[in-house]
């Protein structure tokens, strides 16, 4: 019997969610007896993506790390199974001519991050011993033009988007992490409830398979994906800059492991960044590794 699965992404789909296209559009999930649903932001322009997982029983959703571990602390019963990308694609985006090369580079500039990303900057200048006071940072009403005419020195952005979006208006970039050993979150994180997990393990788990078998198909076969992906999304509908994002993408997705141990995460790292959040203030107290990822799925 197949079971009806609704997925709810964080973003719109694009390249981002390449290799669940892959597994629907190629039958993946469909040899594993699912009906993957990819539910889009759009759908529901006023709900949290939290919110949504959590209204009904055969969900899935994906969001930063930072805000699954939030929810936990908050009481919610919910768990991380599986990271979309092993590293964060956000960066500090600034211009070569600004002559930022390295965290350390913040002091004394104009900086402007989104609100999910600043309380990420701060706490990770802190663990290199960097004064994160040393920065003006802007948190809302900015715009990427600002970068260019001068009012940021750097932005906060994607590596696999703003750097395209600058180099066809004819800007060169350079990018700067934001990590630590003690830190490294993390990107698109899929949670879902403890009810779901009680309920339907097994499905789960041959869900995370054919995801895994998704992305290795979408970054093993850029061309064909960059085009699958066009066919979707109508923000990344030209397949050619899609292969140029797909390629970006393929280290983020790999990570230290490669690709034959996509979704999985380490609970070392979970640890670590678990630990990391609880100094810093973002949460009460470090939380159980077994408290925020379940990880017996795969």
């Amino acid at each position: 019997m197949t079971l009806a699965l609704d997925f709810y992404l964080d973003w719109s789909v694009n390249c981002q969610f390449a290799g669940l296209i892959w597994a629907r559009d190629e039958g993946l999930f469909a040899a594993e007896g699912l009906d993957v649903r990819l539910v889009p932001p759009e759908e529901n322009p006023d709900t949290p993506t939290l919110d949504l997982v959590l209204a009904g029983e055969c969900r899935v959703g994906c969001m930063e790390d930072n805000l699954i571990v939030r929810a936990v602390a908050a009481g919610h019963g919910v768990k991380a199974i599986g990271a979309t990308m092993q590293d964060s694609p956000i960066h500090l985006v600034t211009l070569p001519e600004r002559g930022m090369e390295r965290l350390a580079d913040v002091a004394g500039r104009r900086i402007a991050m989104h609100r999910d990303g600043v309380h990420l900057l701060e706490t990770v200048l802190e663990l290199h011993g960097i004064d994160p006071g040393s920065m003006r940072t802007t948190v809302e009403g900015w715009t990427l033009d600002q970068l260019l005419d001068g009012t940021f020195d750097a932005v906060q952005g994607y590596a696999t988007t703003e750097p395209l979006q600058l180099q066809r208006l004819g800007h060169a970039t350079r990018l700067i992490p934001i990590r630590h050993d003690n830190l490294r979150p993390w990107a698109q994180m899929m949670f879902t409830t403890d009810t779901m997990i009680a309920g339907h393990g097994e499905a789960l788990g041959r869900f995370l398979a054919a995801c895994r078998a998704g992305w290795r198909g979408a970054m093993t076969n850029l061309e064909e994906c960059a085009r699958l992906v066009a066919a979707h999304s109508w923000e990344h509908a030209d397949a050619s800059e899609n292969r140029r994002i797909l390629e970006m993408m393929v280290p983020l997705v790999a990570g230290d492991m490669g690709l034959d141990h996509a979704v999985a995460t380490d609970p070392d790292r979970w640890k670590r960044n678990l630990d990391t959040y609880a100094r810093s203030g973002m949460i009460d107290r470090a939380p159980a590794y077994d408290e925020v990822v379940c990880d017996r799925l795969a």
